[in-house]
C-alpha cells in the first residue's frame, strides 16, 4: 500500500539554507532503491501508480523538489544564489544530501521532463551512487539556435503561472484545456484536477527560477559525461517535450537506447502506468 511520507528533519541545502522536503514512498526500504523525480508545474503525486506497480521489486523515493508540492520553497533571496539553488545542477545536490539523510548509498533513478535534468546532472556528479538513469519525456537542443527556441517557448509557459488569480484559471474547463496538452488521451476529472493543483500550488519564484537556471548547456554536457546505462522513454504524441530531438538526446549518453510509446502524451506514468512500468521494470531488472 502506498504512503505519503513527510520527512521531518532539515536537509541543508546550497549556502546554507535548509529545506524540509515532502515525499512519498513505496515498497521495504531493504529492497534496492528507486529514486524518483517529478518534472516542472508538477510534484510527487503523479508517480503515485507508477510507484505502487514497483514497489514489488524497489523501494521507491518521490520527493517534492523545493517549491513544488507540499515541499516549501527555498529561503533565499538574491538573484545568484536563486540561480544557483534552483539549477538542474544545484537541486541534484540538494536531492543528494536528501538521499544521504535517507540512508540511501545507491540507487536508480527515474527523472521526468525537467526532473530528467536534475536527475541527470545527479547522476554526473555522483556516478557511485547512481546505478542506472531513465530519462522520460525529455530532449535537448543541438544547437544555440533550437536553445533559444526553447528558452523562448519555456518564457511563454512560465507565463500560465500568471493567470492562477483568475476564477476560470481552477474551472473544470481549464483543467480540461490544459489537460489536453498534457495527455494524448483525457483521463478523468479527478485527475486532471490534481494536476491542476498542483500546477497552481507551485511557488512563483521556484516556477520563474527553474526555467531560468536550466537552459544552458549544462545538462547536455552532464548527458555526454554519464557512465551509467540510460534509457529514454519518449511519446509520440507528446505536445510539451517534442519528440523531435530524442533520437539525438539518447545518443549523447555513452550507454543510451530509446523507447518510444505511441498514443501515449506527455505523462506516460498517469495514462499509460501499465506499460510505461513495463518498461522500466525491463531496463532496470535485466
Amino acid at each position: 500500500m502506498l504512503e505519503t511520507n513527510v520527512k521531518q528533519g532539515l536537509d541543508k541545502a546550497v549556502e546554507g539554507e535548509a529545506v524540509c522536503l515532502n515525499y512519498r514512498s513505496a515498497g521495504q526500504a531493504d529492497q534496492p532503491a528507486l529514486l524518483l523525480i517529478h518534472g516542472w508545474g508538477g510534484s510527487s503525486r503523479y508517480f503515485q501508480a507508477a510507484m505502487q506497480r514497483l514497489s514489488p521489486a524497489f523501494y521507491c523515493l518521490a520527493p517534492d523538489l523545493p517549491g513544488f508540492g507540499e515541499t516549501p520553497p527555498l529561503a533565499v533571496c538574491d538573484e545568484a544564489t536563486l540561480s544557483q539553488c534552483y539549477s538542474h545542477r544545484g537541486l541534484a545536490r540538494l536531492v543528494g544530501r536528501w538521499l544521504k539523510a535517507q540512508q540511501v548509498s545507491q540507487c536508480d533513478v527515474i527523472g521526468h521532463s525537467y526532473g530528467a535534468g536534475v536527475a541527470i546532472a545527479l547522476a554526473a556528479s555522483q556516478p557511485v551512487r547512481v546505478r542506472r538513469v531513465v530519462l522520460s519525456n525529455f530532449s535537448t537542443f543541438r544547437n544555440e539556435r533550437e536553445r533559444r527556441m526553447v528558452v523562448f517557448a519555456h518564457h511563454v509557459t512560465s507565463l500560465l503561472t500568471s493567470l492562477r488569480q483568475w476564477r476560470i484559471a481552477r474551472s473544470d474547463a481549464f483543467a480540461r484545456l490544459l489537460g489536453a496538452r498534457f495527455f494524448h488521451k483525457l483521463p478523468d476529472l479527478a485527475v486532471l484536477r490534481e494536476g491542476l493543483e498542483d500546477f497552481w500550488r507551485m511557488d512563483p519564484r521556484a516556477a520563474e527560477w527553474t526555467v531560468r537556471s536550466s537552459l544552458g548547456w549544462e545538462t547536455h554536457d552532464d548527458l555526454r559525461a554519464l557512465t551509467q546505462p540510460v534509457l529514454l522513454i519518449h511519446s509520440h504524441h507528446d505536445q510539451i517535450m517534442p519528440p523531435r530531438n530524442a533520437e539525438y538526446t539518447a545518443r549523447l549518453p555513452r550507454s543510451g537506447r530509446l523507447v518510444w510509446l505511441d498514443r501515449c502524451g506527455h505523462l506516460p506514468m498517469v495514462e499509460c502506468p501499465d506499460q510505461f512500468v513495463a518498461i522500466v521494470r525491463d531496463f532496470l531488472l535485466q
